[in-house]
């Protein structure tokens, strides 16, 4: 199997919540409560950073949830993923446009 075998493509905005998840969630115990709520300087500092993808970056994930589309809810608690590492569990989002990758990935153990 190879890597693009295990990603979903998802929107920006599902790729938004993805960086909250990946930057301040637990992938054992569920996002904190935190991350459903406004904080303008986080989300702002989020966005910069997908923004280094590059202008009409796609992006890609190996959550679950990302096969649901559109509809697609990146901050429930439980959730499955395509496990990419030999770890208990990992998420990542992948940015990718004609002049840029950006790879976030979060690891846990428990």
């Amino acid at each position: 199997m190879t890597l693009r075998d295990s990603l979903v493509e998802v929107s920006h905005e599902g790729a938004l919540d993805l960086a909250r998840l990946i930057s301040a969630g637990s992938l054992l115990y569920g996002p904190s409560e935190s991350l459903r709520t406004v904080d303008t300087e986080r989300d702002n500092c989020l966005l910069e950073t997908l923004a280094a993808a590059g202008k009409n970056a796609r992006f890609f994930t190996n959550h679950g949830h990302a096969e649901d589309g559109d509809q697609a809810n990146f901050l429930v608690s439980s959730f499955h993923v395509n496990s990419l590492a030999d770890t208990t569990i990992d998420v990542c989002l992948v940015g990718v446009s004609d002049e840029n990758v950006l790879v976030l990935w979060r690891f846990e153990d428990d």
